[in-house]
């Protein structure tokens, strides 16, 4: 046997709020990537990623030594396109 709707209209709540009269919608984010040169070593990337991500910087900095010796340099691309875009 089907439960039956406890609501007297089959059609609310069935769909969602639209995304512009949600509250936290209007909240501004509060964790933006954003570089941190005060305690970076070259541009503040690796430290900016790691308060964002809630990492320790030393540890994707070892990261991103690691991807640019075995990516052949392609982790220099990234980061210097992070260093610029971003902040």
């Amino acid at each position: 046997m089907a439960a039956k709707n406890k609501s007297s209209d089959p059609v609310s709540g069935s769909w969602p709020e639209p995304v512009s009269s949600r509250k936290e919608s209007k909240q501004p984010m509060k964790n933006k990537l954003k570089l941190d040169k005060a305690n970076g070593k070259l541009m503040g990337v690796c430290s900016g990623l790691a308060n964002w991500s809630g990492m320790d910087a030393n540890l994707l900095r070892i990261i991103f030594v690691l991807a640019t010796i075995f990516g052949f340099g392609s982790a220099i691309i990234i980061y210097l396109a992070i260093g610029l875009i971003v902040d």
